[in-house]
């Protein structure tokens, strides 16, 4: 009897505790003592056959800003763009920190982009975006860099229709269309018959290391996974350090060849790819201060490929491959889309970065892709370092805050028949396609999206 109701205080406890944390947070669903609403979303997620039709659901009954607990810790979502743009844009250094799993930190140890939060991510971010520019991306490189490997993809299309009289377009087409560009870009290798081995190599890596991880692994501190499930961990530490291997194996026999004199160090000078540029900088971190910069040494630029390659090529080939389909389907909006770049190009020359002024539609079907592949379906959580106010509601510094983009792109308020497929609903509204954010919003927005947008306005419909 005395251990019930201890029991039963314990729980009145953890309510009345609870409800008090939750008083000035924006609403949502009622959380239970230690788990939260993890039973709730997971439920919606299963009634509604996803993750963004359980989050559509609350942002239905409880507004824009909603809170859904996840196990102790509450997590604001917002969904609609003024919202986000105010939070994360406006204020974003309020919100600069992701939420990392435990495992994630151990395994990167604060380098790489995805998983790095404070001076080290900051500091990454800045070089990247510095590297990108010097490497033409958004310009005229970069198109070489897309309309060389597009012809590379197409000639043996070509080869393939003259043998059988016909040829199938995969799904690895995009795949290794994509994964070329972005291998191209980092370490100036393309993928052909010859070398598409590796490139399936590296994919396979991806898939079976996303397929290591599970909720438990993600949420429980490393020392327990280490004393008491150590298969799971080196289970997951191995399969990191695979990939790593692998994405970082022509960026190691360069140094080699460069500490050995085999390879000019003067070549640095005129980059040709992220490797080249990476490579420069930390000789010139050695040379300032003997021991170098840790942001800048072989395992950083390893976390950097990795990330680079995870957060690049999976989701544009997938929304290539979206729009294929969605165009395949949609004949009557393919015809368009082909009058108008007839128009432009004279039907004379390659499409081209500059036409992007010159194509509306194309333009706009483009976007409409991306709206409905939603492929970030859960945004990643952002921690607030200091008290934010929105809408009435305080959120105290710890909480964990994101734009829930899945949810975002298919909200009625703003997209009228979100579940219509229609680009010209961004020609109606011509301020529409600026509420789009596929990328993600604020300073933690996707590094690679100069490249991504180049990638699908020259590939899609090319």
């Amino acid at each position: 009897m005395i251990f019930v109701l201890a029991f039963i205080l314990i729980l009145v406890f953890f309510v009345f505790f609870e409800t008090r944390k939750t008083g000035k947070l924006p609403p949502g669903p009622t959380p239970l003592p230690v788990i939260g609403n993890i039973h709730q979303l997971v439920y919606r997620a299963w009634k509604g056959k996803g993750i963004v039709a359980a989050l559509d659901f609350y942002r239905k009954k409880y507004g824009n800003a909603f809170t859904v607990w996840l196990g102790p810790i509450p997590t604001v979502n917002i969904t609609n763009f003024v919202t986000a743009y105010e939070i994360f844009v406006k204020n974003g250094k309020k919100c600069v920190d992701r939420q990392l799993a435990p495992i994630f930190e151990h395994h990167t140890g604060g380098l790489g982009l995805l998983s790095a939060n404070g001076e080290n991510w900051a500091e990454m971010r800045r070089f990247t975006l510095l590297a990108f520019r010097k490497l033409g991306v958004g310009g005229a490189q970069m198109e070489k860099r897309i309309m060389d490997e597009l012809d590379g993809r197409c000639s043996e299309l070509n080869q393939e229709i003259s043998q059988t009289g016909r040829a199938i377009v995969p799904v690895q087409f995009f795949d290794l269309t994509v994964g070329s560009v972005i291998n191209t870009l980092l370490v100036g290798k393309r993928f052909d018959e010859n070398t598409k081995d590796d490139f399936l190599k590296i994919k396979k890596l991806f898939d079976d290391s996303t397929e290591t991880f599970n909720l438990f692994d993600l949420n429980v501190p490393v020392w327990l996974l280490k004393w008491f499930f150590p298969w799971r961990y080196n289970l997951t530490w191995n399969a990191r350090q695979n990939i790593l291997n692998h994405v970082g194996k022509e960026a190691v026999e360069r140094l080699e060849r460069l500490d050995s004199g085999e390879l000019d160090s003067r070549e640095q000078e005129e980059p040709k790819d992220f490797v080249d540029v990476f490579l420069k900088k930390m000789k010139e971190e050695r040379e300032k201060d003997g021991g170098g910069d840790k942001n800048y040494s072989m395992s950083s630029l390893k976390f950097v490929l990795h990330d680079l390659w995870l957060a690049g090529q999976g989701t544009t080939a997938t929304t290539l491959y979206i729009g294929f389909m969605r165009l395949a389907v949609h004949q009557e909006i393919m015809q368009r889309i082909r009058e108008e770049l007839w128009k432009v190009t004279q039907n004379s020359r390659p499409l081209t970065l500059q036409d992007r002024p010159n194509t509306p539609y194309l333009n706009a079907t483009i976007a409409e892709i991306q709206r409905l592949a939603s492929i970030l379906n859960v945004n990643f959580w952002r921690i607030n370092s200091e008290t934010i106010h929105l809408d009435g509601y305080e959120v105290a510094p710890g909480a964990m805050m994101t734009a829930q983009l899945g949810a975002l792109h298919v909200n009625e308020e703003m997209f009228e028949n979100p579940e219509k497929f229609d680009p010209e609903r961004f020609l109606r509204d011509e301020k529409l396609i600026q509420q789009l954010i596929p990328f993600g919003i604020g300073k933690r927005s996707c590094v690679g999206e100069q490249i991504a947008r180049s990638e699908l306005y020259l590939l899609d419909l090319s």
